[in-house]
């Protein structure tokens, strides 16, 4: 094994906090496959983090030669933890009596579950920059964890997921076509708190769009997605040309059944089999263990549920929730065309929807009834056009006969065309469900 530099964070705040330093750094120098071990002076810092309340911490930095893999390195030092008292695996935050964090391993990056170098935040705690310096680290040149990381070729996408699953990571894919707004953050936020890793893909799909649709006009604002995607934890953004999505002799579609046959299918032909395509070939790419996607395009989600089915990724499809401005519409990136008046009358989607959803709850069980609720308050703005409006089962929204229901999704699609150009908007809601 070649000898390489790495670095230690050191602290203790338990014990006899001092003993137990000295202790790890004694117990460290005589690891064979460990030299030339060096330590800073020991400071004391106040507890960082949202754990429970607790004592100050004395922390320092190791500086040392080792022939030793990193994840053997790793190792050692929560052997060395685990004899100090430390209850491993351990809650985050909690007192310890010993916490010994790997920071830098050569120049390498090491993404698994169990290690991450470099250390992520190291560079925002003064308890550990200050004794770097003090060990004559140039703190400026060391390297520093940046994300999210942002790919072009799917090739390099494709390796950067293949280093997550082979860390055993668990991988969350949110696949969006830009123009990100609070809607996206949500889904974003979301597979933050359940996942791993998070990828985030930006590619405004052509096999989408028929022709005469507003592909060329589609809203594209990749620098303040990347910022959107930063602010909500992203690790990377796969963000491809037309081009390195489809090369110039692609020519594998993927056809969509019943689900993609009605209301979106019938008023757009061929735009789900588009959306299964790019879902396909994303989800082949990343093999996401969780992919999220936002309730507000229902029917896509119920095309994607039976294509993750029947193709067999093992991923498992995450639907999330709504997100809505105070007054009920639901954002979409095609809101920002809307003019003033559209903007105000568009409100009526959602006042519809609503209307029949109140009706429900109170004791409706007619399908044509709560229908015919739903269409007289759209029948009071004449500015929007509805396309359609239709109740369908949950989750695969098939078709519901005639009578007494227990429940549904109430779907409808207007155009409103006064503003800086003609806006398609959606919108669903569930009869049963407050807010969805």
């Amino acid at each position: 094994m070649r000898d390489t530099t790495a670095y230690l964070a050191l602290g203790s705040n338990e014990g006899d906090r001092a003993a137990q330093l000295q202790r790890a750094l004694e117990r460290l120098r005589a690891v064979p496959g460990v030299h030339d071990l060096r330590a800073s002076a020991f400071r004391e810092s106040a507890f960082v983090g949202d754990g429970p309340p607790q004592g100050p911490y004395l922390n320092g930095v190791a500086r040392l030669r080792t022939t030793l893999p990193a994840h053997a390195l790793l190792g050692v030092c929560q052997a060395l933890e685990a004899e100090a008292g430390r209850k491993l695996p351990a809650p985050r935050h909690h007192p310890r009596p010993l916490d010994l964090d790997l920071l830098f391993y050569g120049d390498e990056e090491i993404d698994t579950r169990e290690l991450t170098v470099p250390h992520p935040r190291w560079h925002q705690r003064p308890f550990v920059v200050e004794p770097l310096r003090e060990l004559g680290a140039d703190v400026e040149a060391l390297p520093r964890w940046r994300r999210p990381l942002s790919f072009e070729t799917a090739a390099e996408f494709a390796a950067r997921c293949s280093t997550w699953h082979a860390g055993a990571l668990v991988v969350g894919l949110v696949p969006t076509m830009g123009a990100l707004h609070a809607g996206h953050a949500s889904l974003l936020r979301r597979a933050r708190e359940e996942c791993d890793r998070v990828a985030a893909t930006i590619f405004v799909n052509p096999l989408q769009f028929a022709p005469g649709e507003d592909f060329a006009a589609y809203p594209r604002t990749l620098a303040a997605d990347l910022r959107l995607c930063a602010e909500a934890g992203v690790d990377a953004v796969f963000a491809p040309t037309v081009g390195a999505m489809y090369d110039p002799e692609f020519c594998s579609h993927v056809a969509t059944g019943s689900a993609a046959e009605t209301m979106e299918g019938a008023v757009r032909p061929g735009h789900f089999a588009g959306i299964a395509t790019v879902v396909t070939r994303l989800l082949a790419l990343a093999r996401p263990t969780r992919a999220y996607f936002g309730e507000k395009d229902a029917q896509q989600l119920a095309v994607i549920r039976r294509l993750v089915q029947d193709v067999g990724f093992p991923t498992a499809v995450v639907p999330c929730a709504i997100v809505r401005e105070p007054d009920g519409l639901a954002l979409s990136s095609r809101n920002v065309y809307l003019g003033a008046d559209d903007r105000r009358a568009s409100t009526v989607l959602f006042r519809a929807l609503a209307s029949a959803q109140l009706a429900f709850r109170r004791g409706e069980r007619d399908r044509d009834a709560l229908l015919q609720r739903a269409h007289a308050v759209l029948a009071t703005e004449p500015r929007a056009e509805v396309d359609y409006l239709e109740l369908r089962r949950e989750h695969d929204l098939r078709p519901l006969p005639a009578g007494a229901i227990d429940g549904g999704r109430m779907l409808v699609a207007a155009r409103f065309r006064d503003g800086v150009r003609p806006v398609r908007l959606l919108d669903n809601l569930s009869l049963g469900a407050a807010g969805t």
